[in-house]
């Protein structure tokens, strides 16, 4: 919050409608997040696994968890934001339209696409291979 709002205050001058400023400070917290995700990620490196390791029950969630992760990091950008904005940050479609300066139907189908994208991409590994028979 502290850098959102200092980097709000130096930018005060930018500002076009002082009547509702709640768009404008979630648009630069949301980048503020963005750009600390990627420096985080950029410091991580994934550990190495042995084939001779053995696998707790208490790892599961971690890897299902880890799954949903990698296919959050698969979408395209627009279904991040989305996803993010109004399922992680629990804003509305007309502040997440005023956020991504796109009509509110645009959000509504970008969500609505990248669940869709999102449960493909988790349950692709699970679902067994169908053969058609003549």
């Amino acid at each position: 919050m502290q850098d959102c709002l200092e980097r709000a205050l130096t930018r005060m001058h930018q500002v076009r409608d002082l009547s509702d400023l709640r768009p404008w400070l979630f648009t630069i917290a949301y980048r503020l997040n963005i750009s600390h995700w990627r420096h985080l990620k950029s410091l991580v490196t994934p550990p190495e696994t042995s084939s001779d390791s053995i696998q707790d029950a208490t790892q599961i969630p971690h890897l299902e968890w880890k799954e949903v992760i990698n296919a959050f990091d698969r979408l395209s950008d627009e279904h991040r934001q989305v996803l993010l904005l109004v399922g992680v940050e629990d804003l509305e479609y007309a502040t997440v339209s005023d956020i991504l300066r796109v009509p509110i139907g645009t959000v509504m189908s970008r969500l609505s696409r990248a669940r869709d994208a999102l449960h493909r991409l988790v349950d692709e590994g699970e679902r067994p291979k169908l053969r058609r028979i003549k």
